[in-house]
């Protein structure tokens, strides 16, 4: 009798475990069902992060490619001997340079946005380090409590509705998307420093990059994820997001 209780028993007990496997499974599929919208792919032309437009990804991560091999042979051993053989005092005083060119596009982008207080600070700024700062080598405003307002073309486009456009990695440069691009290519132009030879002032421009990606910690491949490419696509346009939110705040 004992014997035909126990079994008895096991055999409510396993009904019961089934039973729970098929509401499981029931529920698992609803929940397949709800989330099948959400796409992760990973090859070439389809990855699509929280609908991420990239329709030149195959041509995208050939630039990324380029990008990592150009680092790793070129910028990082030009800016590890920057900062090896330069002291910080100077390292210090040519980043003030060129973040000082930069002020009156700041105040220009201040005026087409009816932002008064970046104009003030953008030109204020520009005097001062540019005169006392002896031509923007020594952040002096900053000393006097005027602190920095950086405005960008892409920012005024942005506030102005321009969309962003498709996703970019441009070579040396790395991600930005249409918008951006164009706007970093207007920038150039208008920068107040130009030597009148093309070649002299891509030397510049080398210069400035050199000393930014001194100041760059991120290293390619090395965030130990097989999908960098869509880490960095994310990061990046929510990073942009969140500044594009910021300005138009003001």
């Amino acid at each position: 009798m004992k014997k035909i209780f126990i079994l008895i028993t096991l055999l409510f007990i396993g009904c019961s475990s089934v039973e729970v496997k098929e509401k499981v499974s029931s529920h698992e599929a609803e929940k397949i069902v709800v989330a099948k919208d959400f796409k992760l792919h990973l090859k070439d032309g389809e990855s699509d992060i929280m609908d991420t437009y990239d329709p030149l990804e195959p041509l995208n991560r050939r630039i990324y490619y380029f990008n990592y091999q150009f680092d790793n042979w070129v910028w990082l051993p030009i800016s590890n001997s920057y900062n090896f053989f330069l002291p910080q005092t100077i390292r210090t005083g040519i980043n003030n340079f060129f973040s000082n060119l930069y002020e009156p596009i700041s105040a220009i982008n201040g005026v087409l946005l009816l932002d008064s207080k970046t104009v003030f600070t953008g030109i204020s700024r520009f005097i001062i380090n540019t005169t006392i700062g002896v031509a923007g080598l020594f952040d002096v405003a900053t000393l006097i409590n005027i602190p920095k307002r950086e405005l960008t073309l892409n920012d005024t486009l942005a506030v102005y509705g321009v969309k962003d456009g498709p996703y970019l990695i441009l070579p040396f440069l790395g991600p930005s998307d249409l918008r951006n691009a164009g706007s970093r290519l207007t920038t150039f132009a208008l920068n107040p420093i130009h030597s009148g030879s093309l070649e002299t002032d891509l030397v510049i421009k080398g210069v400035e990059g050199v000393d930014t990606r001194s100041r760059t910690d991120f290293r390619y491949y090395s965030l130990g994820t097989p999908f960098e490419y869509e880490v960095v696509r994310l990061l990046y346009l929510k990073s942009m997001e969140i500044r594009e939110t910021n300005i138009k705040k003001i």
